[in-house]
């Protein structure tokens, strides 16, 4: 099953957010583990960088980047994908541009805890409470 890993799950664990850090965890070792096979948008990566840089250092950030890119395939983000964002009626952007990079990379469906921000999605989109439960 390959499943992107939206921006908000991977801070959670990076940051350990509570009480979103064991599901958000437990999925990445899935990942990790080859029991799913997780991707990231670059998007994400850039976003993930700069927050952990403010939240800690650019050292940290580093760190955590290069783990990240070990354990995620990276999604694409092109110009078909973001001018596909645009027509979508997405309220956020960013989720928008999150949705047309995984239909642009045949996933099976976006991992997130903000699932009605992908409310007119038209693929799976699971909490990780969902896609604990379906594994």
């Amino acid at each position: 099953m390959n499943i992107l890993f939206d921006t908000n799950i991977l801070l959670d664990v990076y940051i350990r957010r509570e009480p979103f850090f064991e599901h958000s965890s437990l999925l990445m070792a899935n990942a990790e583990q080859g029991i799913i096979t997780g991707w990231v948008s670059s998007t994400s990566i850039t976003t993930i960088h700069y927050l952990v840089g403010k939240w800690r250092d650019k050292k940290a950030a580093n760190k955590i980047i290069e783990s990240t890119l070990k354990i995620f395939n990276v999604s694409t983000v092109n110009r078909a994908v973001l001018e596909g964002a645009l027509t979508l009626g997405f309220s956020d952007y960013e989720d928008a541009v999150l949705h047309q990079s995984a239909i642009f990379n045949n996933l099976d469906g976006i991992l997130t805890r903000n699932k009605k921000d992908f409310s007119k999605a038209s693929f799976a989109i699971f909490t990780p409470e969902e896609l604990l439960a379906l594994l």
